[in-house]
């Protein structure tokens, strides 16, 4: 066991297995690391390569006891509903109460592509609550709604309660589904303040339209890091690489958000060099470095500055920032644990006294 005699900073979290190509190996150094570091949690989205989130979360665990961890993102519809239940309450239990699941829309192309429906906010909203039945009663009969129909789901674990729930979302209508329904939400990675402040805003909508205490919904801000000292090409591959990356599934939503010129998202989305890349797959896995600094060339750089990079002190300021804005959380997305040291040590000279604290559960505040 690994523990750090450093003060645990419950608001800051790592993603885990970010690099391409991915090495789910990987995740038990990481996690060792984190502890030391005195991170708070470990975050896990799911690729369908070697990143089942379930296995890594299951890893983490295992590895490292001080740690929270948090699926973020699963998709609803990508196993029976009694199986993500099953992961829940499997996850609740092992960790004694340090794990939180989140899900996400993802990509309407790829769920056409491989014959899945279109995730909806009827079907979130509806999935949401059919989880949440059958972990508080045991059992759901003939369950017919918006994301599906089951004769019977049934979680008999005698927990009598799951995980906290959350959301990734990326446009205002799921921002705001999430102060709805959810327990905590985390903003996409690539926000720059507009897009920050404006998702705050949709969250506490949501959560006052339900009548609920706007204050309550833990907020996530994933920051893209890129910690000084890499290569050139390493650099290029974290940012643009990854930005653009998210382009190939969402791009308009991102430009809207930011309220960035979609003149140049046009000129970017229309070019050749951006075409043939993401025909090939996720550009940040499958593209050489010569593919990524052309298309960094399209790139403008305001867009690459909603992120944590330069010296570990500008990263450690851009990280105060995010909870400035009214973000209680931050995630240090695209580095590993042992990267992000120096900018974990520059953050703790700096770290502010916290709006509320937070607990080691990604999902939750402190008691």
């Amino acid at each position: 066991m690994t523990t750090s005699a450093l003060p645990q900073l419950n608001e800051l979290g790592y993603y885990a297995v970010t690099h391409h190509p991915a090495d789910a190996r990987v995740l038990f150094p990481e996690a060792t690391s984190a502890e030391e570091l005195g991170l708070g949690s470990c975050h896990i989205s799911e690729r369908f390569t070697v990143k089942e989130a379930g296995s890594l979360a299951g890893g983490v665990a295992g590895r490292a006891p001080s740690l929270g961890i948090a699926s973020a993102a699963i998709n609803h519809h990508t196993r029976h509903p009694m199986i993500t239940a099953t992961l829940g309450s499997t996850m609740h239990q092992m960790t004694e109460g340090r794990y939180a699941m989140a899900f996400g829309r993802g990509s309407s192309q790829h769920w056409k592509a491989i014959g899945l429906p279109v995730v909806t906010e009827a079907a979130l909203r509806d999935f949401i609550g059919l989880l949440r039945k059958v972990w508080s009663d045991g059992y759901v009969v003939d369950h017919q709604g918006p994301s599906g129909s089951w004769p019977v789901v049934h979680n008999l674990s005698g927990l009598g309660e799951g995980p906290p729930v959350g959301l990734v979302a990326v446009g205002p209508r799921t921002m705001e589904l999430a102060g709805e329904i959810c327990d905590w939400v985390v903003m996409h990675t690539f926000f720059g303040e507009q897009a920050t402040r404006s998702s705050i805003e949709a969250v506490r909508r949501g959560a006052e339209r339900a009548g609920r205490d706007p204050d309550g919904i833990r907020i996530w801000s994933c920051l893209a890091t890129v910690p000084d000292g890499l290569s050139d090409d390493d650099r290029v591959r974290r940012g643009v690489g990854r930005l653009v990356t998210y382009f190939q599934a969402y791009g308009d939503v991102l430009v809207s958000v930011n309220g960035w010129d979609p003149a140049a998202w046009e000129r970017l989305r229309t070019s050749e060099v951006f075409t043939e890349a993401a025909a090939a797959g996720a550009i940040d896995a499958t593209a050489d470095t010569e593919t990524l600094h052309r298309i960094a060339e399209l790139v403008p750089e305001e867009w690459l500055e909603a992120s944590a990079h330069g010296t570990s002190a500008e990263a450690a300021a851009t990280i105060v920032r995010e909870l400035e804005l009214g973000c209680h959380s931050v995630i240090l997305h695209g580095a590993e644990p042992h990267e992000l040291a120096p900018i974990v040590e520059a953050y703790r000279a700096v770290r502010p006294e916290l709006a509320r604290p937070v607990a080691v559960n990604p999902g939750r505040f402190a008691d």
